[in-house]
Order: structure tokens, then C-alpha cells, then sequence
């Protein structure tokens, strides 16, 4: 599965986005997504419950998963925020393990390929932190643990930035712009891996270049999911700055970092988890060797542990 596939499409569309909303490329394009976004859904648990949540900037698609047992649905949720283009359905190896100790939010994020709807520009980071607020402000969720991966990462880190009483611990899986700029590489293959007048295969390589991985897997269900929102959506969004040192160091909550040794996205793992212990004052940090971009996918075990002990952690405070 080639979650990755999401960063291209930013990559090469990100700019002139700060006032303007993303869209489909028309109809059929929603349709077929729609198609492969309802096949991923189908190969993950069933939702304890499904809300559209109005905020600012349109509407957030949110799913609960609750665990059966009732002490372990009271604990203190966490909220999965996808990267790019990756939607709800990319959590679908991850969901089982953490749905067994407590609650967890997953969320389509706004402006994106997914069931949210834009309806008005987000230009700026607190923007950006206002609508994860306020759809949380409208699942009644006061505080979570918040995890993100790839540019929800980034979002999730934005939040705690901006909102930081919503956050009661932080998970950042291979974020991107948050403790390390992009490596060149990405930017360079983002652009064969987006334009349609270039053969399939060539597209195909440059995107399982960008992975670490040695193809695509178009029969993978959300591998397809991703690659019809890369090909029907075109988002509009400014592309993200990364968080001052001051912003780093004003972080108060636990904070989990974890790098993929080989990522293809991250330009230097070692050094963002060692700018992460200069900067944040509780965080735990490591890079995971031979792990790619895809890193929750490929290790959910050890993953989802690290992020239930983080959580356990942190409502022991």
C-alpha cells in the first residue's frame, strides 16, 4: 500500500492556493472516487458512528470506533489526522489495535481528497488549527490524543501550535515540515508523477520511487482510493510552513516523534529526531530503521503501541 502517493499531488499543486477551494474535476471524477473511497472503507471496522461536522470553512467527515467495553469507550479519545490525499481509509491496519484500548476519531481532512467539503479558503496555519478545533468543539471531544502522519503530522503539530488545550498528547508518524525540510528528490519526481500526458508506467515509478516502494499496487484498495483523488481532486491549499524553534520549544504536551529510516519524503531523519530533543521538552523521539514514508502501515503493531503507551502516559498526568 502506497500512502505516499498523497505528497505528489501537493507537492506540484500547492501553490496559488490561498484563496481558493479545492474541487473536483468534475462529476465522473467524484463518482469514481467516491467508488474506490467506499471499497477502502468497506475493508476496515465498522463505525460506531458517522457525523458531517459543520465548521468555518465547510463541513469535516468524522468516524468514531469505539471499543465494546465500556470503561475503555470512557478513556480519553484519540484523533487520527491522514496525510494528503490519504483520507480515513489509510488507518485501516492501525484502527484495530487502538480501537481495543479506547476510543479514536478519524478525520477526512478539509480541502482534500475525501468525504469533507470545502467551502471557503484556508490560507493561514490558524486556519488550518480552526477547523480540527472546531470539529472537535462539534463531537464534543474537549481533549484528545492526536495523531497524525506525513502532512497530518504537520496538522496535528499546528494544532497543539495553536490550540494547544485541545491537545493531551502528540503523535507525529514521518511528519512532514515539521522537524525537516523535504528532500529535493520528492520535489523532482512529483512532477512525472503528476502530469497525465506522460505514460502510466512512468507516472507509476515515479510515485513507487517517492514511497520506497519497487511498484504500485493499483489492486491494493486504498492504494486505488488514493490514486483517484490524486488524479479527480485539485486541492487549493498554501503549502505549509514549518513551525518556529520558539513554537517547538512552547510545546507542553508529550510528544511521541517517529522517523522512517529510509523515508524518501523527510530529508534527514537523524537530525529531526535530533532537533526534536534540543527543541521540545518531552519528547520521545527515534528514527525506525529500513522503514519508508508508509511507516504506520508497515509496522502498525509497534506503532500503535508506542502510541497507546504515549496516551496512557500522558492521562496518568
Amino acid at each position: 500500500m502506497l500512502v505516499v502517493v498523497s505528497v505528489t499531488v501537493n507537492l506540484w499543486q500547492w501553490w496559488g492556493g490561498r484563496d481558493r477551494i479545492g474541487q473536483w474535476r468534475g462529476a465522473d471524477a467524484l463518482a469514481g472516487y467516491t467508488r474506490a473511497y467506499d471499497a477502502a472503507m468497506a475493508g476496515m471496522p465498522t463505525p460506531t458512528e458517522v457525523r458531517d461536522v459543520p465548521v468555518s470553512y465547510g463541513t469535516v467527515r468524522a468516524y468514531l470506533f469505539a471499543p465494546a467495553d465500556p470503561e475503555r469507550a470512557a478513556r480519553t479519545p484519540i484523533v487520527l489526522l491522514p496525510g494528503w490525499g490519504s483520507g480515513t481509509p489509510m488507518w485501516s491496519t492501525n484502527l484495530p489495535g487502538l480501537v481495543a484500548q479506547r476510543p479514536v476519531w478519524a478525520f477526512d481532512a478539509i480541502g482534500d481528497a475525501g468525504m469533507s467539503v470545502q467551502s471557503a479558503p484556508i490560507p493561514e496555519a490558524v486556519d488550518q488549527a480552526i477547523w480540527v478545533d472546531e470539529t472537535l468543539a462539534g463531537l464534543g471531544v474537549e481533549r484528545a490524543h492526536i495523531v497524525g502522519h506525513s502532512f497530518g503530522g504537520w496538522l496535528a503539530t499546528n494544532l497543539a501550535v495553536h490550540r494547544p488545550q485541545r491537545v493531551a498528547s502528540l503523535a507525529l508518524l514521518e511528519p512532514v515540515q515539521v522537524v525537516t525540510g523535504l528532500r529535493w528528490q520528492v520535489i523532482v519526481s512529483s512532477i512525472p508523477a503528476t502530469l497525465p500526458v506522460l505514460p502510466q508506467s512512468w507516472r507509476d515509478a515515479a510515485l513507487a520511487d517517492i514511497g520506497g516502494a519497487e511498484s504500485i499496487d493499483r489492486d491494493d484498495p486504498v492504494t486505488a482510493m488514493i490514486a483517484a483523488g490524486t488524479a479527480g481532486y485539485q486541492p487549493r491549499r498554501s503549502f505549509p510552513a514549518r513551525p518556529s524553534d520558539a513554537q517547538l520549544r512552547a510545546l507542553s504536551m508529550p510528544v511521541l516523534l517517529v522517523m522512517a529510516g529510509d523515508s524518501a519524503v523527510n530529508s534527514d531523519p537523524a537530525g529531526a529526531v535530533d532537533r526534536a530533543y534540543t527543541l521540545i521538552p518531552e519528547v520521545t523521539a527515534s528514527v525506525v530503521p529500513g522503514a519508508t514514508h508508509s511507516l504506520p502501515m508497515e509496522q502498525p503493531g509497534s506503532i500503535d503501541a508506542a502510541i497507546l503507551d504515549l496516551a496512557r502516559d500522558a492521562d496518568r498526568r
